[in-house]
Parts: C-alpha cells; sequence; structure tokens
C-alpha cells in the first residue's frame, strides 16, 4: 500500500474552513465532498476527512478514513490541484453490521463523486 505524505493532506484548521466557504459541495447518501481549487500553489490534490464519532466507534471511524484515504490513492484526482474535504454521514452507523457493506457503499460514493467533480473541471 502506498503511503499518504503529509503533501496530500489538509493538515490545519484555516484549510479546513477554506474549504467550507464557497467550495462546490457534493452529496451523496453517505459522504459529502467539498472541492475547490487548492490555496496553495499545489500541483497535486490534497485530502481533509472529517469522520464524527456518529459515525460509530473509534474503530469503526479508522475504517472510514482508512478506506476514503486507500479510495483516494487509488485514484486520478491526485492530480488536480484541488482541495477536497470528505464528511462522512452518521447514517453509516447503521450499516455496522456488515463491514463489507460499509466499504462497497463508501466506494460506491467516491466513484460517484470522482465523476462528478471531473465533469465540473
Amino acid at each position: 500500500m502506498a503511503s499518504f505524505p503529509k503533501e496530500s493532506r489538509l493538515l490545519n484548521s484555516q484549510d479546513f474552513n477554506y474549504l467550507r466557504k464557497g467550495a462546490l459541495i457534493l452529496n451523496t447518501p453517505y459522504l459529502r465532498f467539498y472541492y475547490k481549487e487548492s490555496r496553495l500553489e499545489e500541483s497535486s490534490a490534497r485530502l481533509g476527512l472529517s469522520v464524527s464519532r456518529k459515525v460509530g466507534n473509534a474503530v469503526q471511524r479508522n475504517i472510514v478514513k482508512r478506506i476514503l484515504r486507500e479510495c483516494f490513492r487509488e485514484s486520478d484526482l491526485r492530480k488536480i490541484p484541488q482541495d477536497i474535504l470528505i464528511v462522512a454521514s452518521p447514517r453509516l452507523k447503521g450499516m455496522w453490521s456488515d463491514k463489507n457493506n460499509v466499504k462497497n457503499e463508501v466506494r460506491k460514493c467516491w466513484t460517484k463523486a470522482e465523476s462528478r467533480i471531473r465533469e465540473r473541471l
């Protein structure tokens, strides 16, 4: 598995606030995507994740974040100079009876978002 270097992450509250104000928003059933041109002179995308306690316990939240980072690494969106913030919906909490179901739904949302973001560019 490839690493997730600091250059690919949104790290501070200024980055998160920048994205929440005036960014394009894409809602999927379980994820909300905020995306906007990078405020830094980056040549590749940066990713930020927000997964609240309402999604599940710490193990479940970490699984969701791991899946999202893996989707980002496999995606072509990494090559576009965009900042992307993903907020997980509390609706994911009701799906934890089967971990594979969560993985499949998160991947479906990612695929849908990736195609829509590409359309807007």
